[in-house]
């Protein structure tokens, strides 16, 4: 009971209240192409605008589910996209948004390092020389399977 009729109760009143943090969190999602048995990950991170903790993960949950979906590839195969769970939730530490802010970090140690690109293998800069090409044109063999029609 929120709003019935134009009314505005004591609920909705105190939500509007609270101050909103912000949020990331890391959105597991797992991916299957047919009856192909390899799997392919996603970890998806995200910002989230939350009244708190709890807010936050059911706004997490509500958003990983909603990524799920499913398509036909180019060979006809249905390609899977289901929401897995919550690989990391964590409350941002500044309060204002701006360029430069540290939104995710993990720490590890052991003989993997972690991965690290040249200029020209960074995302960013991929999508601006590819841009014209079709997904099923730039996945590397054994991932075209997941490329949509």
């Amino acid at each position: 009971m929120h709003k019935r009729a134009g009314r505005v109760t004591r609920q909705t009143l105190d939500r509007q209240r609270r101050p909103m943090k912000w949020f990331v969190t890391v959105l597991v999602m797992k991916c299957q192409v047919g009856s192909d048995p390899r799997e392919l990950w996603d970890e998806q991170v995200h910002l989230l605008r939350a009244s708190g903790a709890e807010d936050a993960f059911a706004r997490a949950q509500k958003l990983g589910k909603g990524e799920a979906h499913s398509y036909l590839n180019s060979h006809g195969e249905k390609v899977s996209w289901n929401f897995v769970g919550i690989g990391e939730l964590q409350e941002l530490l500044e309060s204002r948004i701006r360029s430069g802010i540290e939104v995710y970090s993990t720490l590890s140690r052991g003989l993997k390092s972690p991965r690290v690109l040249r200029k020209s293998e960074l995302n960013v800069f991929r999508f601006q020389r590819d841009r014209n090409k079709t997904a099923k044109e730039l996945l590397p063999k054994e991932l075209k399977p997941f490329a949509p029609r």
